[in-house]
């Protein structure tokens, strides 16, 4: 029916535009006139083809219309401008990825990520020895992370979502890491879950970017949002349910945020020496609500508030416990740690304007010791043409008394570089960051890469 009505309303046109130019031919020219009835002639096979080949394009959209619904399209990723992803809700300011973004085999789709990196610090002692550096040298080359994301629609509202990493670890050696594997069931626009290991909501940014490095403007990503395994700060993961929805609020655009599951912290020491504190999390809890106004078109504030126990574990190199220092409370002490955040972010007219802010509270349970560190991060770019130019400002700052963090201590300092996107697949980034440090001198880096997508 469809087809048929199109071409009704495509032969209603081509009578129009026939009848137009003969009625005029007829009143101011003879019936001899050669070259005119040739031109009609020649438009006629004109909006012929014309016909035949919307008709083509309707027969194959049509054909692939019941198999191109992307699943979870907000979940992977969105065109340089900027490029963004998001886990359920995508930021109603920035467009989706197509279905043709996608590559299909037996109902699975699929996008591919990677990276190729070169970093030089103004020091030999490495900083964040994930990333490809070796004691001795100031400058490396490394991949950073190589991603699959793939999903599978099961029935109209059920899905399968996978995000899996290949992480580069020392002496380039690689890793598998399955980031995400979720059964989701988006009943309706007020309820969608997810069940499995899942990103966890804290904040803006960890839902916002996924962990390749195509969909972020920076390179790299602020350190309190750095995955915890590359030494970030937060519970970046967690397995168990998420559940987000919309909650009725007219024009306010307001929606909620809701998690339960088990987290296994393992994050390495920042300082390259070796050690690693495994956390043994407990059970977490998370909830967050953002609001989207209708009335500022790219605005999106939130708050989230996040709860668990943990312990400070120290490990070395080979996975031995190491005994703590003298006059410590060891392994076996448990904290509760609250993490509460809040952000304002604007993504729209070509500007990306990101504000976050949090405190990490970790407080002894069972007595009154506690240590609070906060921390934030601001990020301003602005799209020029195929150019992204962005500068980036963070801040930490953890007690050195804090046994969980004492490898952080006090940071902070400015990012600035720019990101050039040479085609709808392949971008250069060009970084250079100073940080302050407490007690050691600042530290200076020159991060080159090239992120692409396939």
């Amino acid at each position: 029916m469809r087809r048929a009505r199109i071409r009704a309303h495509i032969y209603c046109a081509l009578l129009v535009l026939l009848l137009v130019p003969a009625s005029n031919w007829a009143q101011s020219a003879g019936s001899g006139d050669q070259a005119t009835i040739a031109q009609l002639v020649e438009q006629i096979k004109q909006l012929q083809q014309q016909d035949r080949d919307l008709l083509e394009r309707i027969r194959i959209l049509e054909a692939k219309q019941p198999q191109t619904s992307p699943v979870a399209v907000a979940d992977t990723a969105s065109p340089p401008t900027p490029p963004q992803s998001t886990e359920q809700t995508p930021p109603p300011q920035l467009p989706s990825a197509t279905p043709r973004d996608w590559h299909e085999v037996h109902g699975i789709q699929f996008r591919g990520f990677g990276e190729v990196d070169y970093q030089v610090l103004n020091q030999r002692q490495p900083e964040l020895g994930t990333g490809g550096f070796v004691p001795g040298s100031a400058g490396n080359f490394y991949t950073g992370d190589f991603g699959l994301f793939l999903s599978s629609r099961l029935t109209n509202k059920a899905s399968v979502l996978s995000e899996i990493v290949f992480e580069e670890a020392d002496a380039q050696q690689y890793k598998v890491d399955l980031r995400r594997m979720l059964l989701k069931y988006d009943y309706n626009d007020h309820l969608k879950m997810s069940f499995g290991r899942y990103q966890t909501n804290i904040g803006y940014y960890n839902w916002a970017f996924r962990s390749a490095a195509w969909l972020q403007t920076t390179a790299n990503r602020p350190l309190v949002m750095e995955y915890a395994s590359n030494g970030g700060l937060l519970p970046t993961q967690a397995i168990g349910v998420s559940v987000i929805g919309a909650i009725p609020s007219g024009k306010l655009g307001l929606n909620y945020v809701a998690e339960y599951g088990s987290s296994d912290t393992i994050r390495p020491d920042l300082n390259g020496d070796g050690l690693v504190t495994d956390e043994n999390n407990g059970n977490q809890t998370n909830v967050g609500f953002f609001a989207t106004p209708d009335g500022l078109r790219g605005l999106q504030i939130g708050t989230s508030y996040y709860h668990d126990q943990i312990s400070n574990n120290v490990l070395n190199a080979s996975g031995a416990q190491v005994p703590p220092p003298p006059g410590s409370l060891g392994p076996s002490v448990r904290y509760g740690q609250t993490i509460v955040n809040a952000y304002a972010v604007y993504v729209a007219q070509g500007i990306e304007f990101l504000n976050e802010g949090f405190l990490i509270r970790d407080a002894l349970v069972g007595g009154s010791l506690h240590f609070d560190t906060p921390a934030f991060y601001s990020q301003f770019s602005k799209q020029l043409g195929p150019v992204r130019p962005f500068f980036r400002y963070q801040y930490v700052n953890a007690s050195p008394n804090n046994g969980i963090y004492d490898d952080v201590g006090l940071r902070f300092g400015p990012s600035f570089g720019a990101r050039y996107d040479l085609n709808d697949y392949i971008a250069f980034k060009a970084q250079f960051d100073h940080t302050v440090r407490r007690g050691e001198r600042d530290l200076n880096g020159l991060h080159l890469q090239f992120a692409f997508t396939f």
